[in-house]
């Protein structure tokens, strides 16, 4: 797998690839040569694992399982403990794990490393992994099958590197990272490759799909719309549901 990102100028962003309907002709490339597997496949055949790290939005990651569902394909969908942007433990995202799930797809989690400093070799990561497998499994009611890392460094790549950790399937261990093409579109652009130039010319029977679904959004924009769409979004969402809240209790709303 390539770490090292090439340089990005204004014209290789491709900002139009990154909306619904880029989405749906990136999975009608990609169904047209492999098959979508899980994490723990053991397959020879052309075959792709096709992941989302849930960074900021499980909105637009349901509705990108949507779309998938729509295609018969499944994907694996990792989700963060720790994200300063949305919070696992809440009813709505819960249910959007749930509904994932019911969809299709396959549940992993998304690791960060970073939230626990105590953390001095495998043994102590394995057993924050494993806590917190637990702990998503039971909010999407479904056992989480592999593992990601959020913002990995070089360091981290290199010392946790194992095939699986706590049990799952570690998503940057060295059987994936040696033995698939990578294509991730992290940042909201094509950090290595353009996905659907990959997808066309056929040429990895092994490939290893990162999105995060915060960039698939209905129209384009730039990335940082993109966030602020999410971000606006999800202050709307929580504003709503006050207001609901107090007309159903019949309280005064004091504005």
């Amino acid at each position: 797998m390539n770490q090292i990102a090439p340089s990005v100028t204004t014209t290789d962003y491709h900002f139009e690839d990154f909306t619904e309907k880029g989405y749906r002709s990136a999975l009608v490339l990609a169904c047209a040569h492999w098959q979508f597997a899980s994490f723990d496949t053991t397959t020879r055949e052309p075959h792709v694992l096709w992941r989302h790290d849930i960074d900021v939005s499980p909105n637009r990651a349901a509705r990108l399982a949507e779309i998938e569902n729509g295609h018969a394909v499944k994907a694996t969908y990792f989700f963060l403990l720790h994200s300063d942007f949305y919070n696992c433990m809440e009813p709505a995202t819960r249910d959007v794990m749930r509904r994932i799930v019911g969809l299709g797809h396959d549940i992993g989690l998304h690791f960060d490393v970073t939230f626990y400093p105590e953390i001095d070799g495998v043994e102590a990561l394995e057993r924050r992994i494993a806590f917190e497998s637990d702990v998503l499994g039971d909010l999407a009611a479904k056992t989480p099958l592999a593992v990601s890392f959020h913002n990995p460094t070089p360091e981290q790549l290199e010392r946790y590197d194992q095939p699986r950790l706590a049990g799952l399937v570690n998503a940057y261990g060295k059987p994936l990272r040696t033995g698939y093409y990578y294509v991730s579109d992290s940042n909201g652009y094509w950090r290595f490759h353009r996905l659907h130039d990959v997808l066309a010319e056929r040429a990895a029977p092994a490939l290893h799909v990162l999105t995060h679904p915060e960039w698939w959004t209905p129209e384009c924009a730039s990335p940082r719309d993109r966030i602020v769409r999410a971000v606006e979004g999800r202050a709307a969402s929580g504003l709503k549901a006050y207001d609901a809240f107090l007309a159903a209790q019949g309280r005064e709303n004091v504005r």
